[in-house]
């Protein structure tokens, strides 16, 4: 569960981001550490993470108004909460405020192990319910425009294993695993649902706006989704280009947004 999921930490101890850092590298994930509350929000305003530690109590900007912010610009983030016995209470709030969970400090990392997947569960769960909302919203657009209804992203002969495909590009739902030909994609949680929903959308100019609705689970302007999405673009785009800094396969459509195309433009 932990194998390529976008995970930052924050607590103003060195030693327990270190410990925990390492704790969730060697288990395959891709870690960030933050020391204060302060440089947390300026790295979640530049990167889309799918579970975020947060400490409770930190000098500055607090772990609670971390959460606040990430409750109102990013509501498909996971947050755990770090607490001391002294505030306790601030974390059972900070539940009721939308938190996942909390883990008394000092933790054992199997505990912290245990509630960290949990977290990542419901954020697939949660992902799963937004693409199916989004197939919805597509299937209805499509009727009233009087054009065909998208097709779902599951093989009727075998619903137990739904497969997209775009050229040699592939996208298994069901066990989250994408392929360029026969290789696997080194993908996050986060990336393997964007690169999906491309995809899902091969052919056709999708904006950025869209993109954070289907991928993160909320809406906002396409001026504030552009940003979002540059940082996943980015990666993707190292990983299923040949020069991803001349990219033939994932285009930018210029004041219009992104396409995936079936076959790269050299082909």
């Amino acid at each position: 569960m932990l194998q390529g999921a976008h995970i930052l930490i924050v607590d103003d101890e060195r030693t327990t981001r270190l410990s925990l850092s390492e704790i969730f590298s060697l288990r395959g994930a891709n870690t960030a550490t933050a020391a204060d509350g302060s440089e947390a929000l300026t790295q979640i305003q530049q990167t889309t993470f799918d579970l975020i530690i947060l400490d409770v109590k930190m000098p500055g900007v607090s772990g609670l108004q971390v959460l606040e912010y990430v409750q109102q610009h990013a509501p498909g983030t996971i947050c755990i909460l770090l607490t001391a016995h002294a505030t306790i209470d601030s974390a059972i709030r900070a539940l009721r405020q939308g938190a996942f969970d909390y883990v008394l400090k000092p933790a054992q990392p199997k505990t912290i192990i245990e509630v960290v997947e949990r977290g990542l569960t419901k954020r697939q769960e949660f992902m799963r319910r937004q693409n199916l909302v989004d197939l919805m919203e597509q299937t209805v657009e499509a009727f009233k425009a009087g054009a065909p209804a998208p097709v779902a992203p599951t093989q009727a002969s075998n619903p137990s294993s739904p497969i997209l495909t775009a050229g040699n590009l592939t996208a298994d739902l069901h066990r989250r695993e994408a392929k360029l030909d026969d290789r696997i994609l080194d993908l996050t949680p986060t990336e393997f649902d964007t690169l999906a929903y491309f995809i899902r959308n091969a052919e056709r100019v999708v904006s950025c706006r869209d993109l954070v609705k289907a991928v993160h689970g909320y809406d906002t302007t396409e001026n504030a989704a552009r940003p979002i999405m540059r940082v996943h673009i980015h990666r993707l785009r190292q990983k299923i280009e040949m020069d991803a800094a001349e990219p033939e396969r994932l285009l930018t459509i210029r004041s219009a947004g992104y396409m995936l195309t079936s076959h790269p433009r050299s082909q």
